[in-house]
């Protein structure tokens, strides 16, 4: 979708670029390495690709059915293939430089709130997340169920994409953090380093949300409210359940980091 589309690149060049950590730390310079060119050609040669797949096959749901095909200029698919590399390459050298310089913590999370802001936008508008219609039936307003997305061409074609998206994003999230340094308690500081700020920011979201469902939407003239009218404490039990499930997602790598091998003692 092309409202998260720009965090997604972000968090992606930013996570690989924070996870390759010490080895990135050794190189001479920040584009001129190995992972950097992994980064850009993923995103270029994969990520950015099935973006403009879903926008010109599904471009309904690819832009929360806030547009048709008709309604978009020629530009609009370019400049979206672009802001897919670019917002990676930008998120790689953030995150790159933080860890040049030793602040490991910073980067995870500007990486983690990155996906945090991603996961936000596709569950607080889960009704458009999971529409299983058309542009032109969520115009008139037509209903379909929560489990009828699940039968839809789009998730079908998701199901397809992902056998493509994820495997190389996930080989460089366990990979390049493996090293001879690695062993459990490494490994466990990792994952901690990581969760830390994404739980943070998800109890700030949800503070956040909260005073304006109560604070603001009670006591203030509707002119001032920020939340539309329909939404209510639902979309706070979707965030919370996008954070669990789809947070699983990424941190999943990192709980299974290959640990160094243990040497086997000389034998006499």
């Amino acid at each position: 979708m092309i409202q998260v589309d720009v965090f997604w690149s972000f968090a992606m060049g930013s996570s690989l670029a924070t996870l390759a950590g010490e080895k990135l730390r050794r190189e001479d310079s920040v584009f001129v390495n190995w992972y950097f060119v992994y980064t850009v050609c993923y995103l270029a040669m994969i990520f950015s690709p099935s973006g403009v797949y879903l926008l010109w096959q599904h471009t309904g749901w690819e832009t929360m059915f806030f547009y048709g095909r008709d309604d978009l200029h020629g530009l609009f698919p370019c400049l979206f293939a672009l802001t897919n590399v670019l917002f990676g390459v930008v998120g790689f050298y953030l995150s790159a430089r933080l860890v040049r310089r030793g602040s490991e913590p910073t980067a995870h999370a500007l990486w983690t709130t990155s996906y945090t802001c991603m996961f936000a936008i596709l569950t607080f508008g889960y009704d458009r997340f999971i529409y299983a219609g058309t542009l032109e039936e969520w115009r008139k307003g037509v209903r379909y169920y929560v489990e009828d997305f699940f039968a839809t061409e789009v998730f079908c074609t998701l199901l397809v994409m992902s056998v493509f998206v994820l495997p190389p994003l996930y080989y460089a999230m366990w990979r390049w953090p493996s090293g001879p340094h690695m062993d459990r308690e490494t490994r466990s500081e990792l994952l901690q380093r990581a969760l830390t700020p994404y739980v943070r920011v998800t109890g700030l979201v949800i503070s956040a949300y909260l005073v304006l469902l109560f604070g603001v939407r009670r006591l203030l003239p509707a002119r001032y409210h920020v939340l539309p009218e329909h939404w209510h404490v639902d979309r706070l039990f979707a965030f919370l359940l996008g954070q669990a499930l789809f947070g699983a997602l990424i941190f999943v790598p990192l709980a299974f980091v290959p640990l160094r091998s243990a040497r086997k003692p000389k034998s006499s």
